[in-house]
């Protein structure tokens, strides 16, 4: 007599996360070149050039995500403090030999690409803190013994990012090393600590940083300087304004004719918004509920410690990568410039994304074997 399966198939939990994946990043694509092709042609004479290069940043991620199918994950394991000293050392040099961009060393630049050694900490850092939290154990419950090691890895982080300056990059890691803590249910105190440091040091930051308190003020009220620093949240909120319900039409949109800044990176779900409208938007919001909650499945079912703190650390990027770029663009968080998970332009964000993808299908696999089915 046939049983009906209790649990939901592991396979078809990750096609089904790699075909939404595939879509929000076709969706992108074509996203990009609609909030971009004016723009770009009058930089570079060319309508489809920051199309061009996503869709071959989408071919070498896609590349990299088989990859990264193949190795043994605790193969990586192995090697997790030395990949983090390797982007600890590409941090400290982009501060010497990368170029400025808007008052910020973040970026290599290689000819007409450029890539952004903070996206590494994606991987070195995830990698380091599910090996960190397996060795520890119970010990992670000891302030001296858990907590602190892990306090000054994660302070020294903070203090490459803020010598960008990366401020928002600092909130985000003390965010996701709070979130992480709170699964593995870390003593309260412990994470009351971290909250309280990350406040304190976030409010000095502002303070002595007059560019940073002129973007708090302007998410406090940012049109009382519409056209200084609130301009972006300003002309972000027209543009969920203009489209409503049903949208202006895919193309008709009027904030990426040189109105919006960034409308093809950190603020193109205001795009969708004005073209799409809100039902258009609530199927972005829809297609990432799904995603998250497939991912969620297949972390629930790991059983090995060390994968599930890889799994689990990825879903929680992911999650506030969505939570932060969006709240920013509706003005329910002051400006930050982080794109939209496999939506937004970015070379840098979107392999990297597909290599934490990788891992993600790797470390949920139910064996080892070289070849595993997507």
């Amino acid at each position: 007599m046939n049983e009906k399966v209790s649990q939901s198939d592991p396979r078809s939990e990750r096609r089904f996360i790699f075909t939404i994946i595939l879509a929000l990043t076709l969706f992108g694509i074509l996203m990009i070149y609609e909030s971009s092709s004016i723009y770009a042609f009058r930089i570079t004479a060319d309508h489809a050039y920051f199309l061009k290069r996503q869709f071959i940043f989408f071919l070498l991620g896609l590349g990299l995500f088989f990859l990264f199918l193949l190795p043994d994950i605790e193969s990586l394991a192995k090697y997790n403090k030395e990949f983090l000293i390797l982007t600890a050392f590409f941090l400290i040099v982009v501060l010497f030999t990368g170029r400025s961009a808007g008052g910020a060393k973040r970026w290599f630049y290689f000819g007409n690409f450029s890539f952004q050694p903070s996206e590494m900490l994606k991987i070195s850092f995830l990698l380091y803190c599910a090996e960190y939290f397996r060795r520890k154990g119970n010990l992670i419950r000891n302030f001296k013994l858990g907590l602190l090691p892990l306090g000054f890895v994660l302070g020294l982080i903070c203090f490459l990012l803020i010598l960008e300056p990366d401020l928002g990059g600092v909130i985000f890691w003390i965010i996701w090393v709070f979130l992480s803590l709170f699964f593995i249910r870390a003593k309260k105190r412990h994470l009351f600590l971290i909250i309280s440091l990350g406040l304190a040091a976030s409010f000095f930051l502002i303070i002595f940083e007059p560019y940073r308190f002129r973007r708090i003020s302007a998410y406090l009220n940012p049109f009382a300087d519409s056209q200084g620093a609130g301009f972006q949240l300003v002309q972000s909120q027209i543009a969920y304004g203009t489209g409503g319900i049903w949208g202006v039409g895919l193309g008709e949109g009027k904030q990426k004719l040189f109105f919006l800044p960034a409308a093809h990176t950190d603020f193109i779900f205001s795009i969708i918004a004005e073209e799409l409208g809100l039902f258009g938007s609530l199927g972005v919001l829809f297609a990432f509920f799904l995603l998250f909650k497939k991912m969620v499945n297949i972390a629930k079912g790991a059983n090995d410690e060390f994968k599930r703190n890889i799994l689990w650390g990825i879903i929680f990027i992911f999650f506030l990568e969505v939570i932060i770029n969006i709240g920013v663009s509706c003005g329910l968080f002051p400006t930050k410039g982080l794109p939209l998970p496999f939506v937004s332009y970015g070379g840098s964000s979107l392999v990297v994304h597909y290599i934490l993808l990788g891992l993600f299908f790797n470390a949920s696999r139910e064996d080892q074997r070289v070849m595993c089915n997507v």
